[in-house]
């Protein structure tokens, strides 16, 4: 189930109802990556790495409580996602699941489950939001933008749904991650390099 409100999901110390698969992190493992290059030094993290645009910030309506996860610190606006050290790592949340059946039942004109302004206006209603009464593709996409930021998801959206990026077309060479090159030396050839690198 939904946790009550979008901050709750995020910085527990324990698995909560809205993951579906989370990483355990604790003072004994060390470390994580999404805290130490999204935070900032006053939580243990590096010097905030990643900072947020007031581009995406635009993106949500007046009274979005997903807003209120957003804070500045270091300089910079920060997500407050990663915020604190040895937490629990949502990987898959129930709103993606949400959000992923609203996409599809949209694109295939059913309502398997549920129907897709039911499972945005779920989403929705808990950011604060008001219902809509109906939704289009791109209500729901827009949707998944807002909740799932952050998150890792954008760049499969845009590779799925055929976008840009800053210029890069969905399918670039520089749209896919080089192989680290110490794993390419120690495969003696049978790796090898992805194109553009």
């Amino acid at each position: 189930s939904l946790m009550t409100s979008y901050a709750a999901a995020f910085n527990n110390s324990s698995n909560v109802a809205e993951y579906l698969f989370a990483i355990q992190v604790s003072a004994q493992d060390g470390s994580n990556d999404m805290h130490l290059f999204w935070s900032i030094p006053t939580y243990g993290g590096r010097d905030g790495d990643v900072s947020i645009q007031s581009s995406h910030l635009a993106l949500y309506s007046s009274g979005d409580t997903r807003l209120d996860l957003f804070y500045s610190g270091a300089g910079d606006m920060r997500s407050g996602k990663w915020q604190q050290q040895y937490k629990v790592l949502p990987v898959i949340r129930l709103t993606e699941l949400y959000l992923t059946r609203a996409e599809a039942n949209s694109r295939a004109g059913t309502t398997v489950g549920d129907s897709p302004v039911n499972d945005v206006n779920r989403i929705r209603n808990r950011a604060g939001l008001t219902s809509l009464g109906s939704v289009t593709l791109a209500n729901i996409l827009a949707e998944r933008k807002l909740e799932l930021a952050h998150e890792g998801h954008a760049v499969h959206d845009l590779k799925r749904l055929k976008q840009t990026a800053d210029g890069f077309a969905y399918n670039a060479d520089k749209m896919v991650f080089p192989i680290p090159q110490r794993e390419v030396d120690a495969s003696r050839g049978t790796i090898v390099q992805n194109a553009g690198y």
